[in-house]
């Protein structure tokens, strides 16, 4: 025989309890409710919560500070006018949103979390992949691009992943992350041609020749590159992901709120997508 669930004999018991001592019943029901009142009251937000202090300053001052490493285009890229690229074209377009006029700070790339940490920006957007060492104190966004490794193919082929490519030669770069994710799949499939090359031009020439079926290259590579080679075209989807993220202070939870609704927008609308194709090309 099945065994009778424990909680109606439960329920029935507290309930007799309570009759018994409709009192101590009546002061634990009051305890509870104050306990809700003081949690929800308390809550990030809430009039005895904390205080997202970076998030007052910029509704009042209507400012936006943002740390960015230049020396990486089409992302960053200081020119005689101003900084330019994806990355402060993401960040103006973010400040737009918020309604706060957009600043860029330039710095190098090893002193980003320190001006973090420090309050001289409000965010940092340079390349950064989400990091653990970080973790007690930063928040990471969402992915604004995936530079991870891709398949590129000539157009009367058609690769969803690199599975389809048994019995196939692949072209990669040597010791590259697409090496190596080529070396693990060369393990899972029957047959796979790993046909190495000193940079990943080489490889797309190798495909565009034929002597490759598919080439495994970065996405900013694919990307720049196909303009060049009209009859290639790139997979939808990375086969190794390695996305880039946006750092914010974990304290300034109503800044993380409002940059998470910017980039669902501008992905929704395709803002996001229009300014990568302008800096990097459709990949199509």
């Amino acid at each position: 025989m099945s065994r009778m669930p424990a909680w109606p004999a439960r329920a029935r018991d507290l309930a007799r309890r309570a009759r018994q001592h409709p009192r101590r019943s009546a002061l634990v029901t009051a305890l509870l409710a104050l306990a809700v009142v003081l949690w929800a009251l308390t809550r990030p937000g809430m009039p005895l919560g904390p205080v997202d202090l970076t998030w007052h300053r910029m509704q009042v001052n209507r400012d936006f500070y943002v740390g960015i490493d230049p020396s990486y285009p089409p992302f960053a890229e200081w020119t005689p006018e101003r900084i330019e690229g994806i990355e402060p074209d993401i960040a103006r377009e973010l400040g737009r949103r918020m309604g706060v006029e957009t600043s860029i700070l330039i710095m190098g790339y090893d002193g980003l979390y320190d001006a973090l940490y420090t309050g001289q920006v409000d965010l940092i957007l340079a390349g950064l992949r989400a990091d653990p060492l970080y973790a007690d104190w930063v928040h990471y966004t969402q992915p604004y691009f995936d530079a991870g490794q891709v398949l590129v193919f000539r157009r009367d082929g058609s690769y969803s992943g690199i599975e389809a490519l048994d019995g196939k030669t692949l072209a990669v770069e040597i010791a590259s992350l697409g090496d190596q994710t080529a070396q693990q799949w060369q393990r899972r499939l029957r047959s796979l041609e790993i046909q190495r090359h000193m940079l990943p031009q080489d490889a797309l020439d190798a495909v565009a020749r034929g002597d490759a079926d598919a080439a495994l290259v970065d996405t900013i590579t694919a990307r720049l590159s196909l303009t060049s080679y009209p009859e290639l075209r790139q997979a939808e989807q990375t086969t190794a992901s390695d996305e880039y993220v946006i750092a914010i202070r974990a304290a300034d939870f109503r800044l993380i709120n409002a940059v998470e609704r910017a980039l669902d927008r501008m992905r929704a609308d395709g803002t996001l997508d229009a300014i990568l194709n302008r800096w990097l090309g459709s990949g199509s």
